[in-house]
């Protein structure tokens, strides 16, 4: 095996960090910005193009739940490894194997990198912080952020270029992004949080799952589409590209913000405004065709998503005082049903309506209802839940 070292909690956030760049904002995020481009360079359809989303989602859904069932130490060091060199190796055999079956083995593949390293690498570094220590988790969690900021730049900046170009240069990219977690040592557990009985009283993990269902269900719809829909939009085509930037660079911050706002006001409060904000950013350019629909969309729905994610695990760690892998585990594999789910009622609500405005206002509506049940969980006079 290779050897590894130990790290401070800030340069194990950081390797965190890298790795979700890699395996999320590269390995997930990276075929939404590349996605028109594929499309034209392959000749492949809107269905197929579809099916190859779903595909990855499948994938990262298999990961999770493989993840889920790891056990800490040498066999979870060992997995965080292949799904590291897993997700690099698929990212760059695209370019050598086009047809559509072979990129949709290739995606599901990557997806399950995905699901291993979200999981396993979160679990690793979320285990050995202090409870509480919100700082350094966001900075784990940023990592996605800056994935789907880099990818989109790259596509940004060689609109003209061979579909195969940008695949090999974040080929060589999610390279480098794997070495710092390749080289991460497995880490000592501190003790699990003990809910406090108001978080046990207002939510349990039944009702967390539920609610980042619905968020997956419906955010993968932008966050599958997005580019493509904006492309589409007379007088957008330039800006497809730069708003799946913008919604990275939203993201990248995002964690640390929400982090903070869950401090001061509450998980719970947290929560609700990054759904409701992230159903209102979902819905604006379904609703107006302008540039300025599709930049603010893309910030809310950017500036959320990772702070959802961020907020809801942490919360789900309080609320089920288990290892962070089955925690994390069992709320990513729902979270991963919901995606798998999203495209395909998308897909069907499209064809059926000729429109696909109907079916991200939708989506729209499913992150809403979680912002709805989360707020109807919340007792008046609770400012916030403990979190140290």
């Amino acid at each position: 095996m290779s050897p590894s070292f130990k790290t401070s909690p800030l340069a194990r956030a950081l390797a965190g960090a890298a790795a979700l760049a890699l395996s999320m904002g590269i390995g997930r995020f990276a075929y939404t910005a590349l996605l028109p481009s594929v499309r034209a360079g392959l000749g492949f359809d809107a269905a197929q193009g579809g099916a190859i989303a779903s595909a990855n989602l499948t994938g990262y859904l298999a990961g999770a739940l493989c993840a889920r069932q790891t056990p800490g130490g040498v066999p979870r060091a060992m997995l965080i490894r292949l799904g590291l060199l897993l997700s690099v190796a698929t990212t760059g055999a695209v370019v050598f194997f086009p047809g559509p079956y072979s990129f949709g083995l290739l995606r599901f593949l990557g997806g399950v990198a995905s699901g291993l390293v979200f999981v396993l690498v979160s679990a690793s570094v979320l285990e050995v912080l202090p409870v509480g220590d919100a700082g350094h988790a966001g900075i784990h969690y940023s990592g996605i952020g800056v994935g789907i900021a880099l990818a989109g730049t790259l596509a940004a900046l060689m609109p003209r270029a061979p579909w195969q170009t940008p695949w090999l240069l974040l080929c060589a990219l999610a390279g480098v992004l794997a070495l710092p977690a390749f080289f991460m040592a497995p880490g000592e557990a501190v003790s699990p949080p003990v809910p406090s009985r108001g978080e046990v009283s207002e939510f349990s993990l039944p009702l967390l799952s539920l609610v980042y269902f619905l968020e997956g269900l419906g955010y993968i719809v932008s966050g599958t589409f997005a580019v493509t829909a904006v492309q589409h939009n007379k007088g957008l085509e330039r800006w497809a590209s730069w708003v799946w930037v913008a919604s990275g660079l939203a993201a990248a911050p995002s964690a640390i913000l929400w982090n903070r706002l869950s401090r001061r006001f509450g998980q719970g409060r947290a929560l609700v405004l990054a759904y409701a904000l992230q159903a209102v950013g979902m819905a604006l350019p379904a609703l107006s065709p302008s540039r300025s629909a599709a930049l603010v969309g893309a910030i809310f729905f950017g500036g959320t998503f990772v702070g959802i994610v961020t907020v809801l695990l942490d919360l789900g760690q309080h609320v089920s005082p288990v290892s962070a892998s089955q925690t994390i585990g069992t709320l990513t594999v729902v979270y991963g049903v919901g995606q798998v789910l999203g495209p395909i009622l998308a897909g069907w609500v499209t064809r059926a309506t000729g429109d696909p405005s109907p079916a991200v206002v939708g989506a729209a509506a499913a992150v809403g209802t979680g912002a709805v049940l989360l707020a109807a969980r919340l007792s008046p006079g609770t400012r916030r839940h403990p979190v140290s």
